[in-house]
């Protein structure tokens, strides 16, 4: 494993409370019943539930009992928390995080009033999401997911989710997704909360750009009528139009009703 110029093997610990806990650091060789491919660490490798996936180590060929945590790169210069006021941290346990699927970023969405939204949630340590909240305006108003809509909760594994958030506006908008644990633990709303020295971690709440066009609204269902019509697709949102957006009678009436100068 290259590392700065200089080549080591990957090397990893885990404290021994958690290696003597039941059933949550396993040796695995076998995937759904098939023998592990090589890509998932063939013949033999660590599955360390909770922890941040660089604890559990492909392709294991030895392991060793330490005195005190691996000074192995990945562990002792890498994977570390730093902050203004502390100094380094190892990290160990996953954080919160959550992810948005469906729609995907930069997406076109024509809708009435409702956009359906699906992603999963994640906690480590041994705790499991809660609740999953989403907000339709970069994280000043958030909706809960509806219990029914998420995925049955079990220890060391995500939960799928579901949601039709109400949206009157259009244009683009920023949608972003958190949750919460067992603990009550949850994201910061943005990264800049939680940034640190080459980016480890900096779990917060995952954002995407979804152009709306509300098909509630008079106006914009009459401008997709007439594209339907005229058998002209929605996007690209930036391609002109080769009719106009309005004849000359109806320029003349809306200029007559609202004169662009004062009367007096």
């Amino acid at each position: 494993m290259p590392r700065k110029n200089n080549v080591y093997n990957y090397a990893v610990s885990v404290p021994w409370r958690k290696v003597r806990r039941s059933e949550e650091v396993l040796l695995a060789w076998e995937m759904n019943g098939k023998p592990l491919p090589k890509v998932h660490g063939a013949p033999l490798r660590v599955i360390v539930t909770g922890y941040i996936g660089a604890r559990s180590t492909k392709w294991v060929y030895k392991i060793n009992a330490l005195a005190e945590p691996s000074k192995g790169p990945v562990q002792q210069q890498e994977y570390l928390y730093y902050t203004s006021q502390v100094s380094k941290k190892a990290i160990d346990e996953q954080d919160p995080r959550s992810a948005i699927i469906y729609p995907e970023d930069k997406q076109t969405v024509i809708h009435d009033g409702k956009i359906t939204l699906q992603g999963w949630s994640y906690s480590g340590g041994g705790n499991w999401v809660e609740r999953v909240e989403v907000s339709p305006d970069g994280g000043s108003v958030w909706y809960a997911v509806p219990e029914e809509d998420l995925t049955e909760k079990h220890y060391h594994a995500w939960r799928l989710w579901k949601i039709d958030v109400p949206v009157d506006a259009e244009g683009w908008l920023e949608f972003c997704v958190r949750s919460w644990d067992s603990s009550n633990n949850t994201e910061p709303t943005f990264v800049r909360s939680t940034w640190n020295w080459d980016l480890h971690v900096t779990s917060s709440c995952h954002r995407i750009k979804i152009y709306s066009v509300n098909r509630t609204r008079s106006a914009t269902a009459a401008r997709l009528k007439e594209l339907e019509s005229r058998g002209i697709p929605f996007e690209p949102l930036t391609r002109p139009l080769e009719f106009p957006l309005e004849t000359q009678e109806e320029y003349d009436a809306a200029v007559a009703k609202h004169p662009r100068e004062p009367l007096n």
